[in-house]
């Protein structure tokens, strides 16, 4: 048989086909098409009541302690809560107002003295020495008064403080001491806490925290009542990776509302970039979650969304697909990143 040859036009035609045998051939495969996510994405915060703040009272002198309030009672603003005795401070008082008595005969005296000095010195019969020694002890005697009369009015308020009032509506938490006790200057006696001043602590997770900013921009909501976002903790809870929004509580009367209660916010997080996807669409790669999309040259696509919720069927995620998008569905095994794509409809047989 004789042999062919080929022209070198005909061979290099030959060598342009052939690699096209081997290209990646087109996928069926079925497609979705994303819509808006009219809704704003809700997140259920756990929170719980809490006192923010708690008010210690403590002795202001050294005194005994006649009466205090026991714990779990309840007070109204003003009420006596603990009560010290006031014998010794009230002779204490006495002695200061002797003191005072006796310092003003003396500046008198000093002041007598001073003036004949004065005279004196004018007439050149007392030296200038003798003048200022007069002088001195004109002004020590002064201060001296000046210093006794502070001494007296810290007493009579020291005095006053042996009596404890409530500053606020309040419930006794903590008692420190007991009756008969010998107490001294700024030793504890016992703990309020307010029955008014309640706040809510609920927990974040991490995840969902953008900046503070951020969350700012968020609708909350307690019981369908509006919750303006107070703070936002500047550390994560020791037990798990949350952050804690505070909030004032929105009831007008707190007094029945019991510290360590559990309640439940509701956050309302609104973003241009929320689609609804079918939960078919959606692959789960690691801790990674991504889709196929269909460009619009018909080929395929790999992209990573963030899943912020569920409803019925599909899934609430934050990316960059946009509403008419088209995702794959169905044939997404075998699919590789640029290869084009035949859609088919979602009621056809699976591809192969």
């Amino acid at each position: 048989m004789k042999a062919v040859h080929l022209s070198p036009l005909l061979a290099v035609t030959f060598l342009a086909v052939a690699p096209s045998s081997y290209a990646t051939p087109t996928k069926r495969v079925t497609i979705e098409v994303v819509t808006h996510h009219s809704s704003d994405v809700i997140h259920v915060l756990p929170c719980v009541v809490a006192a923010p703040v708690t008010y210690r009272i403590a002795s202001h002198a050294s005194a005994e302690l006649l009466q205090l309030l026991p714990v779990g009672s309840s007070v109204k603003k003003g009420q006596l809560v603990a009560k010290q005795d006031n014998v010794y401070l009230s002779q204490q008082l006495e002695l200061i107002k002797t003191d005072i008595e006796s310092a003003r005969v003396a500046r008198a005296f000093a002041e007598d003295e001073y003036n004949k000095a004065l005279m004196l010195s004018k007439k050149g019969l007392a030296s200038s020495s003798e003048l200022n020694r007069f002088k001195l002890q004109l002004d020590s005697a002064s201060l001296k008064m000046q210093r006794l009369q502070l001494e007296l009015k810290t007493a009579e308020i020291r005095t006053k403080r042996l009596n404890h009032h409530a500053p606020f509506d309040a419930q006794v938490t903590e008692v420190s001491s007991e009756p008969g006790a010998q107490l001294a200057e700024g030793q504890p006696i016992l703990q309020l806490m307010s029955t008014q001043n309640k706040q809510l602590e609920c927990k974040l997770p991490v995840l969902a925290y953008q900046n503070s900013l951020a969350l700012k921009g968020h609708r909350f909501d307690f019981n369908g009542k509006p919750l303006k976002l107070r703070e936002v903790s500047q550390r994560l809870d020791s037990t798990a990776e949350n952050l804690t929004l505070y909030f004032d509580h929105p009831a007008k009367d707190r007094r029945d509302i019991l510290v360590g209660y559990r309640q439940e916010i509701t956050m309302a997080v609104k973003a241009d970039n929320i689609t609804r996807v079918p939960y078919d669409a959606v692959e789960l790669e690691g801790s990674t979650y991504r889709t196929w999309r269909v460009n619009k040259d018909g080929k395929a696509e790999r992209l990573e969304v963030d899943v912020l919720g569920t409803v019925d069927a599909y899934y609430i995620v934050q990316s960059e697909i946009k509403p008419g998008d088209q995702l794959v569905v169905r044939g997404q095994q075998g699919l590789s990143v640029g290869q084009l794509v035949e859609l088919i409809s979602r009621d056809a047989p699976p591809p192969p």
